[in-house]
């Protein structure tokens, strides 16, 4: 195993933590924009401003690890970008 592949696999571990905690706090914004939607008998509408923060905050540790030369772990952020616009869906 190269050397590069070594460091990007151990800053995708690192930042494991984070990534699940920007998509939980994604998911739990708009599970609770849900829940009060469907008590007040409302339609949908995402929480922007919070999946829109949470989408900042991967997005900014992903261009930092391009930045820094760990393309791999870079790409891999896209996964929690995905997940996070999947939910900015109405």
């Amino acid at each position: 195993m190269s050397p590069m592949r070594g460091r990007n696999i151990i800053a995708v571990l690192a930042l494991l933590p984070v990534d699940i905690a920007a998509v939980g706090y994604g998911w739990l914004a708009a599970g609770m924009t849900g829940w009060a939607a469907g008590v007040n008998d409302e339609p949908y509408e995402p929480p922007l401003a919070e999946l829109s923060m949470a989408c900042g905050a991967v997005a900014v540790v992903g261009v930092v690890l391009w930045l820094v030369r760990l393309r791999g772990a870079a790409v891999f952020q896209v996964v929690p970008l995905l997940v996070l616009t999947l939910l900015m869906a109405p």
